[in-house]
């Protein structure tokens, strides 16, 4: 038979695993930052606003670039951080350039 006391646990694991979740891990965390950080020191790419999200160590990109060597320099920033398994590059190029 299930208890309030049971019940009451198990309701605090699932609000406790969904925080840790949603926060990610500390080396997804650090991975984005320095993904993010790289993007943004290069000249052709700081002003366009490239997305990046880490789950389980593997990146992905999103936004609007104008050349395909931009598009190709994000993936290339992202896929050489340390810790980076895999690299989704959905990075678009602007139908107006």
């Amino acid at each position: 038979m299930i208890t309030s006391r049971h019940l009451t646990t198990f309701a605090l694991v699932a609000v406790l695993s969904g925080a840790a979740y949603a926060q990610g891990s500390a080396e997804d965390q650090q991975i984005r930052a320095e993904v993010q950080k790289q993007i943004s020191e290069q000249p052709s790419l700081k002003f366009h606003n490239i997305s990046v999200r880490t789950v389980n160590h593997v990146v992905y990109l999103g936004g609007l670039v104008d050349t395909r060597a931009e598009r190709h320099q994000a993936g290339h920033i992202a896929g050489s951080i340390p810790g980076v398994t895999k690299v989704y590059n959905d990075v678009v190029l602007n139908a107006n350039s």
